[in-house]
């Protein structure tokens, strides 16, 4: 009898200690978060090529490749510059015009590939490219909003040369994931643009 009147003294102490513990206003959710990005050092080097009429720099951490998709032939100069611990990717593409016709056509084409996005996108903004190399003649469109690429640009010589440039994900993200990650690659374009020189 003592016993069972100890077990039941210890159980209804255990009871109440515990109702007690989950109980009250001290409860305070956890924010909403991503997971922590670790991002590298950014360090440079020049990609120049004897067959390619520009150099620039790109980061450590990113490869170039050729790019040889739909539409490629060994005489175009198509890279894919890819972040692969980003999962990001810049599309490059270089032609060289012969009149003034089929410059019009590619500066036609830029905008109407950034155009595509103005169903999604909040905003888009131009600048010219001058503002981050005073060196080059050119556009650069930044798409504010949830869209497959936030920042397009064009780089041209008016000569010969027309060089275009799309960061692009590659998967379907959210800006608001993304950011930290856009902001780092950003920084990484704008230096190819700032460093970037027709041979």
């Amino acid at each position: 009898m003592h016993k069972i009147l100890n077990l039941r003294y210890l159980i209804g102490i255990t009871t109440t200690i515990f109702l007690f513990s989950c109980g009250g206003d001290n409860y305070v959710p956890k924010p909403r978060a991503y997971p922590r990005i670790y991002l590298p050092e950014k360090k440079y080097y020049v990609f120049d090529t004897s067959f390619c009429p520009y150099t620039f720099e790109i980061p450590e951490y990113s490869k170039m490749e050729k790019d040889t998709n739909t539409g490629y032939t060994p005489e175009l100069t198509w890279f894919n510059l890819n972040f692969k611990p980003f999962g990001a990717t810049l599309h490059i593409t270089h032609y060289n015009f012969t009149s003034w016709a089929f410059y019009d056509s590619l500066v036609s084409d830029s905008r109407k590939l950034v155009n595509k996005h103005l169903l999604k996108a909040n905003d888009i903004l131009e600048e010219p490219i001058s503002s981050v190399n005073p060196n080059l003649h050119g556009v650069i469109f930044r798409i504010e909003g949830n869209t497959a690429t936030n920042y397009n640009f064009y780089v041209t010589d008016s000569v010969r040369n027309f060089f275009r440039g799309a960061l692009y994900f590659n998967r379907i993200t959210n800006q608001d994931s993304i950011a930290p990650v856009y902001q780092f690659i950003k920084t990484d374009v704008e230096h190819l643009i700032k460093t970037f020189k027709w041979k």
